[in-house]
């Protein structure tokens, strides 16, 4: 690859992390008012003792990745237990990973 392909391909990159994180702000915030908004709603209404906690924005989270993980599989049960299959074996293997790194450097520290 040229010095000048690289240096576009690195451009490219640092835009797209910019973006990617701008994006992550600007959700962080959606999630923060929407909870805010839904709570004010509720209480305007008289139902947010009904309820028995407000809103949280860990609760919005959830459902956000509830419906994308419909998007993905689009109701096929099969789809949707292979994607939770996989995800659980890639967990797994980073979890093992991070555990050798750390037996490592346990080691390496008890050499020392």
């Amino acid at each position: 690859m040229t010095q000048q392909n690289e240096q576009q391909r690195n451009r490219m990159l640092s835009l797209l992390r910019e973006g990617e994180r701008r994006m992550l702000v600007q959700l962080a915030g959606l999630l923060r008012t929407s909870a805010d908004e839904i709570n004010a709603e509720l209480e305007k209404e008289e139902l947010l003792e009904t309820l028995g906690q407000p809103v949280t924005v860990e609760y919005l989270n959830g459902v956000v990745q509830h419906h994308l993980f419909e998007r993905l599989h689009k109701g096929d049960m099969v789809a949707a237990q292979r994607l939770l299959t996989q995800y659980q074996s890639d967990l797994e293997a980073m979890l093992t990973q991070e555990a050798e790194a750390e037996a490592q450097t346990e080691e390496l520290k008890a050499q020392a």
